[in-house]
């Protein structure tokens, strides 16, 4: 059997959410709202693009996974994406090939860091070379870039889609978070990627305002997986993600909550949104727990409030 597969470059989607303004306490019923200490987020408040040259992806079929294993070019664009302009649920169709039926157990990722930059919203252009900059650490130019897979993706006779999760806010990281006495504005890359089946997968969303209903434009989201009950600084963090002009946020492509379930580390764990306000905003932060993901399905939270 032969299939063809698309693959999707996906980062940072925004969706309308639908649900009614549920106030400051969100997402348990009458759960609390916790303050917790934990990690700077990503300053998407300050970043107006990020352009990634992708060069090349690839996957594997074999069950071995090392660097042994044998991999199939799935796409070769050869031209600069900007991240940040995948919103509102748009994807970028990386290229399509014919591969056989089976489960795709690893993916890769080439980029060209020398062609990739960060603009910011001050119009200044962050690239390896500049100062600020980005210090990709790579020496390479065309570093590989090794995608994380949850659960395998299926390779059916009747069509399926691979999707590349590539994670801005968890991808560069502010010299801050490795030296808080640091005064350098650039960042440092942290590649992180993501590979999932889009039939495997959901969704969550929702949509962030302040005390008095105005919509909170760059809020840093967070998306973590772990017990509400134990510390913020234990739940590991999944994805990230910002709010557009209208405060819309979504999560996309999130692995199902029935897939940790069958794990006994993760046992009564949840998917968990912590919403950051923008620097200089004076608004306060908000976190909604007890959240579920169904393959297929969107999970809306409604409306979140920072106070």
């Amino acid at each position: 059997m032969r299939f063809l597969n698309s693959t999707a470059l996906i980062a940072t989607l925004l969706l309308p959410a639908c649900g009614t303004d549920t106030g400051p306490l969100v997402g348990g019923g009458n759960d609390p709202t916790l303050t917790l200490l934990t990690d700077d987020p990503f300053p998407y408040d300050r970043v107006e693009r990020v352009d990634l040259y992708v060069v090349s992806v690839s996957g594997s079929l074999s069950p071995d996974t090392s660097g042994s294993g044998t991999f199939e070019t799935l796409a070769t664009p050869h031209r600069l994406i900007n991240l940040l302009a995948l919103q509102n649920g748009l994807t970028d169709q990386l290229g399509s090939v014919s591969l056989s039926e089976g489960v795709i157990t690893a993916v890769r990722m080439v980029i060209d860091t020398d062609s990739s930059s960060i603009t910011l919203k001050d119009g200044r252009v962050l690239t390896g070379s500049s100062t600020p900059g980005i210090a990709w650490q790579s020496s390479a130019g065309r570093p590989v870039l090794n995608a994380l897979i949850h659960e395998n993706i299926l390779v059916p006779d009747t069509g399926g889609t691979v999707v590349i999760d590539y994670d801005v806010g968890k991808a560069f990281i502010t010299p801050q978070e490795i030296d808080p006495t640091s005064t350098d504005s650039g960042f440092i890359f942290s590649p992180v990627l993501r590979a999932a089946d889009a039939n495997l997968t959901g969704s969550i969303s929702g949509l962030v305002k302040q005390t008095g209903g105005a919509a909170v434009e760059d809020a840093s989201l967070r998306l973590y997986l772990g017990d509400p009950s134990d510390p913020e600084n234990t739940w590991p963090v999944m994805g990230t993600t910002r709010t557009n002009a209208n405060g819309q946020f979504k999560f996309s492509y999130v692995t199902r909550s029935a897939w940790w379930d069958q794990f006994p580390a993760h046992a009564g764990e949840t998917y968990i949104v912590a919403v950051d306000p923008p620097t200089g905003s004076g608004l306060s932060r908000n976190v909604v727990i007890n959240i579920s993901v169904t393959a297929g399905a969107n999970t809306s939270v409604g409306t979140v409030v920072l106070p």
